[in-house]
């Protein structure tokens, strides 16, 4: 491999963090990971088992998100290490409370700080840190059009289609 291919891979490994996150995919999220990973991600500090149960109850009233991954920067410490800061911007928007027609919306902007590691050929998560930039958040009415095929946070979202 070479490090155009690397950095192709770590940037995959971002990606589909994200994705397995908005979808909740929790065996996606699992995946991104080295078994010993550690995560600091706020409120939740410890092993990848802890984190994938921390989404799953923080996530359980969140009916739409989305993870936007930018400004990936890679250094190789070596072969099979890298050093690696990308930004993120999160819409967390949690479902209305039976009878309102507002919601809450909140907006994160922070960055990921981590430490991938390649073993068995295969680039994932060792360490991240997540850093806070913001949290906002503003009561929002959703006017989406519903004859357009709405996203879902499970396997029935049209990304999953055989």
């Amino acid at each position: 491999m070479t490090k155009s291919d690397d950095r192709v891979a770590i940037e995959q490994v971002l990606y589909r963090y994200a994705r397995a996150v908005d979808r909740l995919d929790y065996d996606g999220i699992r995946d991104c990971y080295l078994p010993d990973a550690i995560d600091n991600h706020g409120s939740y500090h410890g092993p990848v088992s802890g984190l994938v149960e921390d989404i799953r109850r923080r996530h359980a009233t969140i009916d739409s998100s989305q993870h936007f991954i930018s400004n990936v920067l890679i250094d190789f410490t070596d072969d099979d290490t890298a050093e690696v800061e990308s930004y993120c911007l999160c819409y967390l928007r949690q479902a209305p409370e039976d009878g309102a027609s507002d919601q809450e919306l909140a907006t994160i902007r922070c960055r990921y700080v981590d430490r991938f590691e390649r073993r068995e050929g295969r680039w994932r998560i060792a360490d991240r840190v997540v850093v806070f930039d913001e949290f906002r958040a503003e009561r929002i009415t959703d006017r989406l059009n519903p004859a357009w095929v709405r996203s879902r946070r499970d396997g029935t979202d049209p990304v999953y289609r055989p």
